[in-house]
C-alpha cells in the first residue's frame, strides 16, 4: 500500500463509498482521497464513481466472508462517525480485513485499529445520551424531537426510538445530517432528506410545522433519494422500513 493512487469521489451514501473503496481495491493502489463529491472542493480533479447496490453487497459480503461479522460491523458504524480521514482510515481497515482476516480488529497495537475503535465507542457513547434526552413537542397530530449530534446517531438508535409506545405518531429530525426518522401509520421510514430546502428551525415546534405535512401527505418523494446516506449495518435503500 505505498503507491499512491487516483482520488475519488461518491454520492455520500454508504453504498456509494463502498463501491468508491472497491474501485481503488481494483486499481492496486491506494487512493489519494475518497471524499464526499457534495462537499468535494475538486470534483473534476477526481474519478466520480457510480454508486451500484450490487457491488456495495458484494464488498460488504466479502469484508464479512474473508474477516467476520464484527469487522463488517465496524466497518459501518465507523462510517457514522464524526472524525478526520474517516475515508481514508476506513479504507486502509477494509484492505487489512481482506488480507489479514478477523484479527484486524483484535490489534491493540495498531495506532490505526486503536483510532476506529475509539470514535466508534464515542459514537455509541453520543447515541445512548441522545436517547436518554430524547424529547419531543406534542403537536396536533404527531410529537416531534429535533437533534443535533456530533456523530451521526439516527441509524443507531432508530429501532429503540420506533419501539416506543408512549407516543403514536412521531418524527425525528437530525439537522445536522439532515436524516429524518417518521412513525406514521404503522409504517416507518428512515429518509436522507439533503436536498430538500430546509430552513435552520428555532425549535421542534418550526420542524414539526414545516416537516410534518409533508410526511402526513407522502410528499417526500423517495424514489429520487439515493441510498443511505450515514447509513447504519446494513446495505439498503432508506426508503425501506426502518425496522
Amino acid at each position: 500500500m505505498t503507491d499512491r493512487g487516483m482520488r475519488y469521489t461518491y454520492d455520500g451514501t454508504f453504498e456509494g463509498y463502498l463501491c468508491a473503496v472497491l474501485a481503488a481495491l481494483r486499481s492496486g493502489k491506494v487512493p489519494a482521497s475518497i471524499t464526499d463529491r457534495r462537499v468535494d472542493d475538486r470534483p473534476d480533479a477526481a474519478v466520480n464513481i457510480s454508486t451500484s447496490l450490487k457491488d456495495a453487497q458484494y464488498l460488504c459480503s466479502t469484508i464479512c466472508a474473508r474477516s467476520s461479522a464484527e469487522v463488517q460491523q465496524m466497518v459501518s458504524d465507523y462510517f457514522l462517525a464524526d472524525v478526520n480521514n474517516m475515508e481514508i482510515n476506513l479504507y486502509k481497515m477494509i484492505f487489512c480485513s481482506l488480507k489479514y482476516g478477523a484479527r484486524v480488529a483484535e490489534d491493540y497495537s495498531s495506532e490505526l485499529m486503536s483510532g476506529i475503535q475509539m470514535a466508534i465507542r464515542d459514537l455509541y457513547r453520543e447515541s445512548q445520551s441522545v436517547l436518554q434526552e430524547l424529547d419531543f413537542y406534542l403537536g396536533e397530530e404527531a410529537s416531534c424531537s429535533v437533534i443535533n449530534p456530533r456523530n451521526s446517531v439516527l441509524p443507531i438508535i432508530r429501532n429503540p426510538v420506533l419501539k416506543r409506545r408512549d407516543i403514536d405518531d412521531f418524527i425525528v429530525y437530525d439537522k445536522r445530517h439532515h436524516l429524518l426518522l417518521e412513525r406514521y401509520a404503522d409504517q416507518n421510514m428512515l429518509l436522507d432528506i439533503s436536498d430538500f430546502p430546509i430552513p435552520d428551525f428555532r425549535d421542534p415546534k418550526e420542524a414539526y410545522d414545516c416537516l410534518w405535512p409533508f410526511v402526513r401527505d407522502r410528499r417526500f418523494d423517495v424514489r429520487v433519494i439515493p441510498g443511505q446516506k450515514k447509513s447504519g449495518s446494513a446495505i439498503e435503500p432508506l426508503w425501506l422500513k426502518a425496522s
